[in-house]
């Protein structure tokens, strides 16, 4: 059965770890959403993808920022608990540390639990998801947009463009190069205006060019060709949309557990990461959240943030060197969380001696 002590503690770790997740996420979507507006002021990216990447990046974003969400909540929480003494009316009533966090785990097991599912099962799939609507965004993306002052390159290198400058009230652009490879025959061409059209006859998007000259042939070889132009319509090549299922950050859970390369064991390791990191700090919590009745409930939230920074940090350095074989598979980035987990254990011992 549900005591009142259950209801309560659960009721004020929920509502205070919404509005610090809320706070987090309103800081990154505001800065993602700040970048993805410049983007689009550059013609980098369509307007219409905006809300699509913003929408998919606060899915990931708040799988990632879960379990440093669920630190903060609980220190919060038991640091108000201990502010207004009310600590002192559970332990009074025989519950210790180890039972209150037993009531806490009334909401901390369930999150922990999506966290699990949501890293393990549900983040390649967004990672995929962002990826397409990141390199169709940038196939439907103006070519003209991408191009000034740049070299871009399509199909690997075998078309490359560059444009001087371009202007977006006329829709063209000035001076412009195009490489064109094609089973080792090579295409040169350039032009002093272009602009970007629709043409059926050559298969959709192209670039029209005025005022021009082509130069064609094989290259270690004489014999170039050289015709210059009016007007001449180039196709522009389609961008390979398809994400890489090679890729660790795609994979599935079975497919990274079959796989063997380093760096698809860091991926693995990563992600497995994301639910420990929830229990460890949530249990780190309960330590630092103790203060003196007069200290206030944000004493020890800096300290909390420095060794929260320091343990992030070390992770994402463990997984690079997993990647790298610098680290061995096993134990891996589990050394960073037993690191994190004797600290816990020194904190609570400590606690324990002065009480």
């Amino acid at each position: 059965m549900i005591s009142t002590l259950n209801r309560y503690f659960s009721r004020e770790l929920a509502l205070t770890f919404i509005a610090v997740s809320a706070v987090l996420l309103v800081v990154i979507v505001s800065k993602s959403f700040v970048s993805l507006l410049a983007r689009v002021m550059e013609g980098k990216l369509p307007p219409d993808a905006v809300l699509s990447i913003l929408g998919l990046g606060i899915l990931e974003s708040s799988v990632l920022l879960a379990p440093f969400a669920l630190f903060v909540t609980v220190i919060l929480v038991l640091g108000r608990f201990y502010r207004d003494s009310e600590i002192y009316a559970v332990q009074a009533s025989g519950i210790g540390l180890l039972r209150l966090f037993r009531h806490a785990s009334w909401f901390v097991v369930p999150v922990v639990a999506a966290l699990c599912y949501a890293s393990l099962f549900s983040m390649p799939e967004l990672a995929q998801q962002m990826e397409q609507v990141k390199l169709e965004a940038k196939e439907r993306a103006s070519v003209l947009g991408l191009l000034p002052g740049q070299f871009v390159e399509v199909k690997h290198g075998d078309w490359v463009v560059f444009v001087e400058d371009t202007d977006r009230k006329s829709g063209s652009a000035k001076n412009i190069f195009i490489y064109d490879e094609r089973e080792d025959k090579v295409a040169i061409e350039t032009a002093r205006i272009v602009r970007q059209a629709n043409v059926p006859e050559l298969g959709g998007k192209s670039l029209i060019l005025n005022q021009g000259q082509r130069y064609e042939g094989l290259p270690g070889e004489g014999g170039f060709t050289v015709m210059s132009f009016e007007q001449h319509a180039v196709r522009i090549p389609e961008l390979d949309i398809a994400t890489d299922r090679l890729d660790s950050e795609f994979m599935t859970f079975m497919d990274l557990i079959r796989a063997g390369r380093p760096v698809d064991h860091a991926e693995l390791q990563w992600r497995l990461s994301i639910p420990v990191a929830a229990i460890l700090l949530a249990l780190l919590a309960f330590p630092l959240s103790v203060v003196r009745p007069r200290q206030g409930r944000f004493a020890k939230l800096g300290l909390a943030i420095v060794i929260y920074l320091v343990y992030s940090n070390l992770l994402i350095l463990a997984e690079v060197w997993v990647a790298d074989s610098k680290l061995s598979v096993v134990p891996g980035m589990f050394v960073i969380h037993a690191a994190l987990a004797a600290v816990i254990l020194a904190f609570l011992l400590k606690q324990r001696l002065t009480t």
